[in-house]
Formats: structure tokens, sequence, C-alpha cells
């Protein structure tokens, strides 16, 4: 089911707009308990040890700060 997914992501979209595909998969994958690591392989695949590192790092930084985002902004209704 990913692999499928992962190739169309590569041929259907220029890579400006597939960088901000990636981040943004990077950082939601996590909130929705997806793995995030066929993102990062193609990250490393189609950009390189570089820009895909940078990629990864942008990703996988918003993707640690929102689930506290959430909890912080809604820790009223949770207690």
């Amino acid at each position: 089911v990913i692999v499928p997914l992962l190739q169309w992501e590569a041929t259907a979209f220029g890579r400006p707009v597939l960088a901000l595909v990636l981040v943004a998969s990077l950082a939601l994958f996590p909130v929705l308990l997806i793995p995030s690591g066929p993102s990062m392989w193609l990250a490393g695949m189609i950009f390189g040890y570089g820009f895909g590192f940078l990629i990864i790092m942008l990703g996988t930084t918003i993707g640690m700060v929102l689930p506290y985002v959430i909890g912080y902004t809604f820790r009223e209704h949770i207690h």
C-alpha cells in the first residue's frame, strides 16, 4: 500500500511541491500514528543527502512540536 503511494508521490509532483508534501507528511504522520519512515526514505532518495536531510529535519521538528501544541491547547478539555 505504501510503495505505490510513494511512487505516485514521486512522479506526480514537481520538486518544490514534493518537498512541501514530504514536510507535511513527516509532520502529520506521527500525529496520526502512521510511520513516517517511507517519507524519509523518499526524501533521501529524491533530494540527496544535503537537501533531503534538511527536509527530514524540518518535517520531524514540526512533527514533534505539533502534538505538544495540540496537547497544550486542549489541556483544559483533557483534564
